[in-house]
């Protein structure tokens, strides 16, 4: 898949997300703050400017950075994910020949 055919997908999805977060507002059944979070994820893969505008956020660096942190020491160094980590590594391997 070319990349410009990965950023249009995750633009479709953003704005999919984006959709139901304001659907969320209007009808109290649907929860709208995780729709709007799975857009912002999905619309910073498009953009890098959007990333960075996100990473420079005072909430992300102190929230979000620390258990992004958190994530990748556990991930590390857990011996329990070492299948993952295998795995994962041999998917991005796989994936970096193919662009």
């Amino acid at each position: 898949m070319s990349a410009y055919a990965k950023k249009t997908c995750w633009l479709i999805v953003s704005i999919i997300f984006f959709t139901l977060g304001l659907i969320g507002i209007v009808l109290p059944v649907i929860p709208q703050i995780p729709f709007l979070l799975i857009a912002f994820f999905c619309l910073s893969k498009v953009s890098p400017k959007i990333r960075n505008w996100v990473r420079k956020r005072k909430f992300y660096q102190e929230h979000v950075l620390k258990f992004e942190n958190k994530v990748k020491k556990i991930y590390n160094t857990s011996p329990k994910l070492a299948w993952l980590r295998k795995l994962t590594k041999k998917f991005y391997k796989n994936n970096q020949k193919e662009v």
